[in-house]
């Protein structure tokens, strides 16, 4: 087990979390507007221990993550209520998320017994799908 002074701080940790959501650590920090190139390299160096509010609100803003789940490790990475994308392309943060929602949903299906479970699983989905493409559709009009 690692001693206290190994660990990285929480809060890195879950930055560092999201930032592997992206392509790449670049590609991570332009998107959530932070100028400095190397701040997942430090979090992960440990040269940075608590990264400021200026920081943490840039990467909720620019990521979509949950800030009480960045901040608290609380609740998921994503809010479920936060249904939106405030750009031209959808986001890779997005995607990613969706992804993990229908791994979900296999899992759920796969171990459900009731098959009334099971059709309300994939009517759900069904429906966030038609969702999608609908907004997708109304982006390429």
């Amino acid at each position: 087990m690692l001693s206290k002074k190994s660990e990285i701080n929480e809060i890195a940790s879950r930055i560092i979390a999201v930032s592997a959501l992206y392509p790449s650590n670049r590609e991570f920090l332009d998107k959530c507007g932070i100028t400095n190139h190397s701040l997942i390299t430090d979090l992960k160096k440990k040269r940075i221990k608590n990264p400021g509010a200026d920081i943490l609100a840039k990467i909720v803003r620019g990521s979509g993550c949950s800030g009480s789940w960045l901040l608290t490790g609380l609740g998921g990475m994503f809010d479920t209520e936060a249904d939106y994308v405030e750009e031209e392309g959808v986001s890779y943060v997005m995607i990613k998320g969706a992804i993990s929602l229908i791994e979900e949903f296999e899992k759920r299906i796969e171990e459900a017994d009731d098959a009334e479970l099971t059709n309300e699983l994939e009517v759900k989905l069904g429906k966030l799908l038609v969702r999608i493409l609908e907004r997708r559709g109304d982006k390429i009009n």
